[in-house]
C-alpha cells in the first residue's frame, strides 16, 4: 500500500499548518466547553512545544540537545522554552552504589549522581524516564 503513494511530494500526508489548524481550533474549543474550563481555549500548537522542550530539558539537562530539536540558531532563544518548573522531589526513582561496577550500572540506566555519604554514593532518575527505559 506504501508503494502506491503518489511520490510527487516529500510528505506522505500533504497537511500543512492552515489545513490542520482550524481542525484543532474547533476541538479546543469543544473540549472546552464540554469540560467547562475556558482556559483550554488558551492552549496552542506552541503550547506543546515548549512544554516538550521543558520536559525533555528537564530529564536530560542537555540544553544543546534542546536547541537542537527546536532548529534554533541562537541559545538565547532555546533559553526560553526551558523555564524549569519545580517537580514534586518524590518524581524521582532513587538508589544508592558502593562500588564502581554498580556505578556504572546506575549510569547506564539513566541515573544521574547527587551526592556521597558514608562511602556511599546516592543516584538519581526521574519517574517518566524510567517508563522510557521500559
Amino acid at each position: 500500500m506504501i508503494n502506491n503513494v503518489p511520490r510527487t511530494s516529500e510528505r506522505i500526508f500533504p497537511t500543512t499548518y492552515d489545513s490542520i489548524y482550524p481542525m484543532f481550533s474547533r476541538l479546543r474549543k469543544r473540549v472546552a466547553t464540554t469540560l467547562q474550563n475556558p482556559r483550554i481555549r488558551a492552549i496552542s500548537f506552541n503550547t506543546f512545544r515548549h512544554w516538550g522542550a521543558t520536559m525533555t530539558y528537564h530529564f536530560t539537562r542537555d540544553i544543546l540537545l534542546v536547541k537542537k530539536l527546536l532548529r534554533h540558531k541562537r541559545i538565547e532563544n532555546t533559553m526560553k522554552y526551558t523555564k524549569l518548573i519545580q517537580f514534586k522531589q518524590d518524581d524521582f526513582e532513587v538508589a544508592t552504589a558502593t562500588t564502581v561496577e554498580e556505578d556504572q550500572e546506575l549510569l547506564k540506566v539513566g541515573f544521574e549522581y547527587v551526592t556521597e555519604r558514608n562511602g556511599v554514593k546516592l543516584y538519581r532518575r526521574p519517574k517518566a524516564f524510567a517508563r522510557l527505559q521500559s
